[in-house]
């Protein structure tokens, strides 16, 4: 075998049935380890090692992840004629496959689904010859404080403002957006042990916006508004706070997810509707697709590429400004900026998926990347109407609170400016990636286990992943003890409960957390936290051919409008940009805030122009949609001092300039008359309104 040779193998049970999930581990005579691979669901693995090897002197090890990882003693290996394998390791084990050749545990290619047959995809392990940790259920569950009761060695104090973190508190939830886009297991069972590589991702492993897209408009139809713009999502009315469990009494227009009668949200996803939060960053991306699409058919055209439809432009342009958040914003604020340095330099380490598709590694989905529920605040600062809203209830006769799965109130939609930053640092902060949750994560509105500490402790401990220790050393890092996380520590807590003080080793999830608190005071994660995370995350999309490192022209940065002040494109552009989405397309092209501004960011991110007058300010309407819009009754406020437009009709694609100051009025020229300023130099809100009064569009701008 040459030192690039790659060659077929099989494992195989007594009967010559195949074995697939199988973990296969190659071994040189003198000891030297020359790789490890998983069995396919022909029970076939590929073969290659640096530097060759003779298949005559190499042994190999067979691993069964269903059992724990248990070795399955190799009985035979034979070369068989007619084969595509060149050699088969016979093994003294039980095939695990179905009677008339199903999958594992029953599970098809396809789930049935309401939008049509959704392909699915595997997990995998990344470190498959590592020992699980495999500690009692009670050691487990008093850790994570499966009673729920204040004092749980897990629970934090919710008014403890050194637990507060510099990242602003909306990248919690995104966290678990991005979340929901990758990863989808409905068939994993916590109370007992879960083979990986049978377990089916009903989710693309890819960060493309499937969660909210699905695979395209004709297997999601429901998604799209077929009556008045097919490639525009669907949104709904956030209804009066007293009537938030049904009722027709209507709130803001275009302010909550599109539901059914009984309250369900119509959605890519139903896990983006667990609480009002997450649900309003769908609504979020929602928003940002209908204004994509307004901008393409105004003075974002150009962005349209040769023999592309507009709604094929606006999800392409919406995947690639999500993936660049993810890789340019979301990683740097949360990963030690060291582990992204070398990933730069080098090249990913250990993110290797198996096979020509890429897998999402255990240890991501069911330990590193679950950091984010210690970021999660107990209250979240919605808006200026109601502040902070807890976000379960945490008690029986709890009041407001931000649960999921109904109409959202009125006054509970979210104002991201409160929770992102803006370019201003004016902005409700995460909590610190350590070793506790807030209060309201150990009551869960859930059936079975309500800690999501309890939880994620069982599903690390059900998928089999090893200690964070022997992870960590597996990674070429130093394991960090227990003990050296203190004394008062958790999880030395939970330990000295069970007698087991002296135990040197910790879940992984927990050990991610605690890591996180130990190298970098919670404000990012620590060395293997980081490197599990920043690796599968940027390998998923250097693996995804339409990804924009992929697929765009070289250089390629964010082409939308940044309409925020922040250094560089962040998810705070999403959701100001998204803002401006409406209903009736009238959009708030530009805003000029006069002499000494500088101007706002404009249609195309460039600076308005500065005039010599400090009453030279504008603001330009446009019609985005595909009919006249009558603009008699609708009001303009600019920073809360309202004016009527004027009685007139903008036609498609037709613009309005609303001055300040005065001047004659044209059909493209609108005169307020004013003699004082109306817009903030420091930047603030535009809003236009329809003549019913409700707010049809809004347009946050930078002075």
């Amino acid at each position: 075998m040459g030192a690039t040779d790659k060659i077929t193998c099989r494992v195989v049970d007594g009967d010559s049935r195949p074995l697939a999930g199988r973990i296969v581990i190659g071994e040189r005579e003198d000891g030297d380890r020359i790789g490890h691979w998983m069995t396919e669901d022909d029970g076939n693995f590929v073969l290659e090692a640096d530097g060759g090897a003779d298949l005559d002197k190499v042994s190999f090890t067979v691993r069964n992840p269903a059992r724990g990882g248990t070795e399955e003693p190799v009985r035979r290996r034979r070369r068989p004629d007619g084969s595509e394998a060149a050699l088969h390791l016979s093994v003294n084990a039980r095939s695990v496959a179905l009677h008339g050749g199903s999958d594992h545990r029953g599970m098809n290619e396809a789930a049935c689904t309401a939008a049509g047959p959704v392909r699915s995809h595997r997990f995998h392990t990344q470190f498959p010859e590592l020992d699980p940790y495999d500690r009692d259920e009670e050691l487990l569950r008093t850790l994570g404080g499966a009673d729920g009761e204040a004092g749980a060695p897990m629970m934090e104090s919710p008014d403890d403002p050194v637990g507060d973190a510099e990242t602003p508190a909306g990248y919690g939830i995104f966290g678990q957006f991005v979340d929901h886009d990758l990863t989808f297991d409905p068939t994993s069972d916590i109370d007992r042990r879960n083979d990986p590589a049978a377990l089916r991702n009903f989710r693309t492993p890819a960060l493309d916006l499937d969660s909210l897209y699905r695979t395209n408009a004709e297997a999601a139809p429901f998604l799209y508004d077929h009556e008045t713009d097919e490639r525009k999502l669907l949104t709904g009315d956030a209804v009066a706070p007293d009537a938030e469990d049904g009722g027709g009494l209507s709130g803001l227009p275009g302010t909550d997810l599109q539901r059914n009668e009984q309250g369900i949200a119509l959605i890519g996803d139903p896990r983006n509707d667990e609480n009002v939060v997450v649900s309003q960053l769908e609504l979020a991306f929602v928003n940002f697709h209908n204004r994509v699409v307004d901008h393409l058919r105004g003075p974002g055209s150009s962005l349209v590429e040769d023999g592309e439809s507009v709604l094929e432009a606006a999800q392409r342009l919406v995947r690639w400004h999500y993936q660049w958040v993810v890789r340019r914003d979301f990683l740097p604020r949360i990963c030690d900026r060291y582990v992204l340095a070398d990933i730069e330099e080098r090249g990913r380490q250990h993110f290797v998926p198996p096979g020509r598709t890429p897998a999402i590694p255990v240890e991501f989905g069911g330990a590193a990347y679950r950091f984010g529920h210690s970021m999660i605040r107990h209250a979240f600062d919605v808006n200026d109407e109601v502040g902070e809203v807890p976000l379960f209830p945490t008690g029986p006769g709890d009041g407001r609170n931000l649960r999921g799965g109904r109409p959202v109130p009125s006054d509970l939609v979210v104002d991201w400016s409160r929770l992102l930053d803006t370019g201003d640092g004016d902005y409700q902060p995460s909590r610190k990636i350590e070793p506790l949750l807030a209060p309201t994560l150990f009551n869960l509105p859930i059936a079975g286990d309500s800690s999501l500490a309890v939880r994620n402790l069982r599903r690390g401990k059900a998928l089999g992943l090893a200690s964070g220790q022997d992870v960590a050393a597996r990674m070429g890092y130093d394991p960090i003890r227990n003990e050296a996380f203190g004394d008062e520590s958790a999880i030395m807590e939970a330990l000295r409960a069970h007698g087991r003080g002296a135990d040197p080793d910790s879940p992984l999830w927990y050990y991610v957390l605690a890591e996180a608190d130990y190298q970098q005071d919670g404000e990012r994660l620590g060395a293997v936290g980081s490197r599990i995370v920043a690796e599968t995350l940027i390998g998923l999309i250097e693996a995804d051919e339409t990804a924009y490192p992929n697929a765009a022209p070289d250089g390629w940065e964010p082409s939308l409008p940044q309409p925020t002040a922040t250094d560089g494109y962040t998810l705070a552009d999403i959701t100001a940009f998204a803002a401006e989405a409406n209903p009736d397309g009238l959009v708030i092209e530009a805003v000029d805030a006069g002499q000494g501004s500088g101007g706002d960011a404009g249609a195309n991110g460039d600076a308005g122009d500065v005039t010599g007058d400090a009453l030279d300010e504008s603001v330009t309407l446009r019609n985005a949609a595909a009919e006249p819009i009558d603009l008699t009754g609708y009001v303009i406020d600019l920073d809360g001092q309202r004016d009527d437009l004027p009685d007139a009709t903008l036609g498609p694609d037709e613009t309005l300039t609303v001055h300040v100051g005065a001047g004659a009025d044209t059909a493209t020229d609108h005169y307020l008359g004013r003699d004082v300023p109306a817009l903030d130099d420091e930047g603030e809100v535009v809003t236009v309104y329809a003549p019913d009064g409700e707010r049809t569009t809004r347009r946050r701008y930078v002075g």
